[in-house]
């Protein structure tokens, strides 16, 4: 394995790829069977490397976590109880406040991530919130671009899961373009289409952006 920065043994794998240096990971789905295909795996590694998993799931499926844990062969109750998973839904972080507000989002994930430098946070976010409000959609994707400065701060692993069924292709444009990392097809590559976070809001503020 390759050394980045003297973390080799550090380093995650995703899809067949390594998340080392980039940690804030966009991954495009399409229906449950792709999602469970490389999510499987991701969720597996984590247990048996004993790093913390940490869900954001749909306010109407809180279980779903459990169940796929479950499925993997482990005892979701002890890992719940122990710490080792976490569940918060939707309505518990990215509409805490009854709508989908940036900053609030921002100073929840960095206090998170801030307050947990051991073990390291494997953060499986399910993005499917804003699918039916076009308003809050247009916001996350600046929070998308924003959470980078959060990542940059930290040692966890970030993946936002896109079910490509539910978002037309402008709003895929502009999230791709948000994250470091890419899952398309089941693959993981360095995207290249990421724009260094500070440029791409610029754009969106003078409305030049994609």
């Amino acid at each position: 394995m390759t050394m980045q920065n003297g973390h080799a043994a550090d380093a995650v794998t995703f899809a067949g790829g390594v998340l080392d240096p980039y940690r804030h990971v966009c991954a495009f789905v399409n229906g449950q069977a792709e999602a469970d295909a490389v999510l499987d795996p991701f969720v597996r590694d984590g247990v048996d490397r004993g790093d913390r998993l940490l869900y954001f799931v749909d306010t109407a499926t809180p279980g779903a976590p459990r169940v796929r844990l479950r499925r993997l062969g482990y005892d979701p109750v002890a890992l719940l109880a122990e710490g080792r998973a976490e569940v918060r839904t939707w309505a518990d972080t990215y509409l805490r406040t009854g709508d989908f507000d940036q900053d609030d989002m921002l100073q929840q994930l960095d206090g998170m991530l801030r307050g947990a430098a051991m073990p390291r946070i494997r953060l499986l976010a399910d993005m499917g919130w804003a699918a039916s409000d076009r308003g809050a959609a247009q916001r996350l994707i600046e929070f998308e671009a924003r959470a980078n400065f959060v990542h940059a701060r930290h040692r966890h692993v970030v993946i936002c899961i896109y079910d490509t069924s539910r978002f037309d292709g402008a709003f895929i444009i502009d999230i791709l373009r948000t994250h470091p990392m890419v899952l398309v097809g089941g693959i993981l590559q360095q995207n290249p289409f990421f724009v260094a976070p500070s440029e791409f809001l610029d754009e969106r503020a003078t409305g030049s952006g994609g």
